[in-house]
């Protein structure tokens, strides 16, 4: 596996910021005084740090515009008209449920009350999933230590 020099890694994280963002192969050129094709050769030749790198920067992009609509709509939730005032505290509310969903739930072996406290905010049917997924993966995992599991009819 290659190393990039640290010159060359240093304009592999503007590259890959700058395609991130939607930027052309030509664009990030500029932008790094390289030309195109070396850019293009350098996601091949270091294709795992490239795509560590492109990754980081979707990431940091995701999160900027999430960061970015969550303020706009914090200033709506503001405005005079009681209908843009519903809508956007709706959109917060739904973005905010979106996000909970992505985050992984807490270990009950490492912490109990947050789990106790994750299963809390789950509505009926977010709690039948959940549960059917828990019972599913128990049974792949051969049961639980310490439990006996039920016998098949002979």
């Amino acid at each position: 596996m290659k190393i990039p020099s640290s010159r060359t890694l240093r304009d592999m994280e503007t590259a890959a910021d700058l395609r991130a963002a939607g930027a052309t192969w030509e664009t990030a050129a500029e932008q790094t005084g390289r030309q195109p094709n070396l850019l293009i050769r350098w996601a091949r030749v270091y294709h795992d740090q490239w795509e560590q790198l492109l990754r980081e920067a979707e990431e940091r992009l995701s999160r900027h515009a999430s960061n970015e609509s969550r303020s706009v709509l914090r200033k709506l939730l503001r405005a005079k008209s009681s209908r843009i005032r519903l809508t956007a505290a709706d959109k917060l509310t739904r973005h905010w449920h979106e996000e909970k969903a992505k985050e992984a739930p807490p270990d009950p072996h490492v912490d109990r009350s947050a789990y106790i406290a994750f299963l809390e905010e789950m509505n009926d049917d977010q709690l039948q999933v959940h549960l059917a997924e828990l019972v599913r993966r128990i049974h792949a995992e051969g049961g639980v230590a310490g439990t006996v599991s039920p016998q098949s009819p002979a």
